[in-house]
C-alpha cells in the first residue's frame, strides 16, 4: 500500500474513532467552546462577526461551524465535526511526516501516541479555533513538504497553492498562526531548490485572504474587524498571559492530597502530558544534526506555531500546536545512531506504547460508560451522552428555557446560548471581567436596558477564582458593578443548577424598559 493510501486510512480511523469518541458528549462545565457554536448558529443564521456580535479571533472558525450545521442540522456533533477533522488531519499528516523523515514503524507509533495523549480527557475534543487553525496549517506545512519533494513540476505548483489556501484558512480561524505561514514561505525563499513554488504558495495565501476580505467588507464589517483586532491588541494580552508549560491552579495542585504511591504514578503520568512543553526543546537537537530541508521547514513552522499561542503559552494550548514537535522528537529518535540505539528505541517505544495504549484505554472505557440508558439522551441539540448530572441539568435547562425566549448568561458560560436556541439582546456571548474594558461593560449594560431578557444565567465568581484562571489579571477589574447592579435590581432566582442560577425578570421590570424601545425586540436570529 502506497503512503498516501496509508495516510488515508489513519485519517479515517481517526476521524471514526474521534466521532464515536466525544463529537456527541456534552459536558456542562465547558466554556470557550461555546463561543464557536453560539457564533456559528449566528452566521448560519445571517449576522457577521464584529458587526453583529464580539469576536476576538478570526471568523474562520465560525464560518466552518456555520458550514458544519448547514449541512448536519444545528446539533452538538455537526458543531463538533470542523474539530473531529481537524485531530483527523493532523494524526494523518503526524503519520505522512514521520513516514517521510523516519520510517513507517515509528509513524504509526507516533500518530498512535500523539491520538492517545490530544485527546485525553473529556474536554479534549471540542469546538476550538486553535484546533482549526492548527489542522490547516499543518496540512499547509505537509503539503509544502510534499511539493518540495514530488518530481513533476507541474504537480508541485497545485500542490503549493493548495498549502497557501489551507495556510489561508488557518490564519483566518487565528490570526497569530499568519507568523507559522509566513514561516513556510520564508523557507521556500531561502531555499533554491523551491524557491520556484513560492508564487504559488502565496497565491493561494493571497487567494483565501482576499476571500475572507471581500466576505467582511461586503456585510459592512470591515472597520469592525479593525476595531476587534486593536482591542485584542491593547485588552487580550495582559490577563491572558501564562507561563510557558504551566496548568491551571500550578502543577503542585494536581498533586495535593494523593498518597506517596498516587504521587509517583501522578508523575510519571505528568511526564508524558508534559509532552507538548518538552517536545519542542527534543526537537531543537535537529540545528546540531545538519537538518534535511523538510526537517528545517518543520522546524521553522514549528516554533512559529508555537510563538503564535502568545500570551496563552500553558500546557492546554501548547497541546493544540504540538503535532510538528512529536513529528521532529519521532524522527529525530528514529533516525538515531549511537552504541546501543537500537535497545534504546526498543525501551522507549514499549514505555510510550504502554503509557498510550493506558490513556487510549482510559477514553474509551469512558466512552462506553456513556452508553447505558441514563448516559444518554435525545436533547434540543441531538443526541448526547456524558455524565448523568449533566444530562438532568440539560434536561431541565431546556425544559425551563425555550428557543423563543431572550436570554443573557452572565459573566461566563456561552454553551448556555447554543443549547437553549435564545435570543441573547446584547453582542457578547461572554464577559471576562479583568480582560473586558469598562466600555464593553457599559455597551452590554445599555443593550440590556433597552432590551432585558426574560432569563439571566448567573454565576457568582470570585475574584480568586478569575485569578485561578487568569492569573495575570488585573485584580482592581474583576467586577462588573453596572451589570451586577442590573440583575440584582430586576430578577429574581428561579432555579439553582450546578454554580449557576435561573433568574427570571420581576414583573414590575418587564413592562418600563419595554415601553422606552418602542415596544420592539429585536429579532436576532
Amino acid at each position: 500500500m502506497s503512503l498516501a493510501r496509508r495516510t488515508g486510512v489513519v485519517f479515517l480511523c481517526a476521524f471514526a474513532y474521534l466521532g464515536w469518541l466525544a463529537a456527541s458528549r456534552f459536558f456542562l462545565a465547558l466554556n470557550d467552546e461555546g463561543i464557536y457554536l453560539d457564533g456559528g448558529l449566528r452566521v448560519l443564521h445571517g449576522q457577521v462577526p464584529y458587526k453583529d456580535f464580539f469576536s476576538l479571533t478570526g471568523p474562520g472558525t465560525f464560518a466552518l461551524e456555520a458550514a458544519s450545521f448547514r449541512m448536519f442540522g444545528t446539533t452538538l456533533a455537526a458543531g463538533r465535526m470542523p474539530a473531529v477533522g481537524d485531530i483527523a488531519v493532523l494524526t494523518a499528516c503526524l503519520f505522512w511526516l514521520v513516514s517521510k523523515l523516519g520510517n513507517s514503524m515509528t509513524a504509526a507509533f507516533a500518530a498512535f501516541t500523539y491520538l492517545a495523549f490530544a485527546t485525553l480527557g473529556e474536554t479534549a475534543v471540542v469546538a476550538n479555533h486553535r484546533w482549526d487553525s492548527s489542522g490547516w496549517a499543518v496540512l499547509a506545512a505537509t503539503l509544502i513538504i510534499a511539493a518540495a519533494e514530488n518530481p513533476s513540476a507541474r504537480l508541485s505548483i497545485w500542490i503549493s497553492f493548495a498549502a497557501g489556501i489551507a495556510g489561508g484558512i488557518a490564519a483566518w480561524c487565528t490570526p497569530p498562526v499568519a507568523l507559522a505561514i509566513a514561516a513556510l514561505g520564508a523557507c521556500l525563499v531561502i531555499y533554491r531548490a523551491t524557491r520556484r513554488l513560492f508564487a504559488a504558495y502565496a497565491g493561494g495565501v493571497a487567494a483565501m485572504l482576499a476571500i475572507g476580505i471581500l466576505w467582511i467588507a461586503s456585510t459592512g464589517a470591515l472597520s469592525a474587524m479593525l476595531d476587534s483586532l486593536l482591542w485584542s491588541a491593547s485588552n487580550y494580552s495582559g490577563p491572558n498571559r501564562t507561563w510557558y508549560g504551566s496548568v491551571t491552579g500550578g502543577y503542585a495542585n494536581l498533586l495535593r492530597g494523593t498518597s506517596p504511591d498516587q504521587t509517583a504514578t501522578s508523575i510519571l503520568l505528568l511526564i508524558f502530558l508534559t509532552l507538548p512543553a518538552t517536545l519542542p526543546f527534543l526537537s531543537a537537537i535537529w540545528l546540531w544534526k545538519r537538518p534535511s530541508m523538510g526537517v528545517a521547514f518543520l522546524l521553522a513552522f514549528g516554533f512559529a506555531l508555537i510563538l503564535s499561542t502568545y500570551p496563552r503559552w500553558d500546557l492546554g494550548h501548547l497541546t493544540l500546536v504540538s503535532a510538528p514537535s512529536y513529528a521532529l522528537a519521532a524522527a529525530l529518535i528514529a533516525r538515531s545512531s549511537f552504541p546501543r540505539a537500537s535497545a534504546i528505541r526498543k525501551a522507549v517505544a514499549l514505555i510510550v506504547l504502554i503509557a498510550a495504549g493506558s490513556c487510549l484505554t482510559v477514553s474509551i472505557q469512558q466512552r462506553l460508560r456513556e452508553t447505558l440508558r441514563e448516559t444518554t439522551r435525545a436533547s434540543g441539540v441531538g443526541s448526547v451522552h456524558g455524565q448523568k448530572a449533566d444530562l438532568d441539568t440539560l434536561a431541565m435547562i431546556q425544559a425551563r428555557v425555550t428557543p423563543s425566549d431572550t436570554i443573557f448568561v452572565f459573566p461566563y458560560r456561552p454553551l448556555l446560548y447554543f443549547v437553549t436556541g435564545a435570543h441573547n439582546p446584547t453582542r457578547y456571548s461572554f464577559l471576562q471581567p479583568g480582560m473586558f474594558s469598562e466600555k464593553d461593560e457599559s455597551e452590554a449594560l445599555s443593550e440590556l436596558r433597552a432590551h432585558p431578557p426574560r432569563w439571566v444565567f448567573y454565576t457568582q465568581v470570585s475574584p480568586q477564582a478569575y485569578l485561578r484562571i487568569w492569573p495575570s489579571s488585573d485584580p482592581r477589574r474583576l467586577q462588573m458593578p453596572g451589570i451586577e447592579a442590573f440583575v440584582r435590581e430586576n430578577y429574581q432566582r428561579r432555579e439553582e443548577w450546578a454554580d449557576f442560577q435561573l433568574m427570571e425578570m420581576l414583573p414590575a421590570s418587564q413592562s418600563a424598559p419595554q415601553a422606552r424601545a418602542g415596544g420592539h425586540l429585536p429579532h436576532l436570529f
